[in-house]
């Protein structure tokens, strides 16, 4: 029995959208950043410019941000690539 030429097509599209989708999942998944609190500056974080700055200059992050610990306290977290 012979197969059809429209089921070989088909299958050929769908196996080549899944190669298309799942190249683009890897990609995006690369470039994610993951946050952790910083080991240099351990106070009190006021202005989320300085703890940027203090996070790509000192401990080679992407970015850095001040962020409500609790109710009083703002820590500096900084934004590395993750592994």
């Amino acid at each position: 029995m012979a197969k059809s030429p429209v089921i070989d097509t088909t299958f050929l599209a769908l196996l080549l959208c899944f190669l298309l989708i799942s190249s683009n999942e890897m990609h995006a998944a690369e470039g994610k950043l993951c946050r952790r609190k910083s080991k240099i500056l351990g106070g009190s974080c006021l202005i989320s410019r300085n703890c940027d700055k203090d996070c790509k200059e000192k401990e080679g992050a992407e970015r850095g941000m001040c962020f409500k610990n609790n109710v009083f306290r703002h820590y500096c977290y900084c934004f590395h690539k993750c592994k």
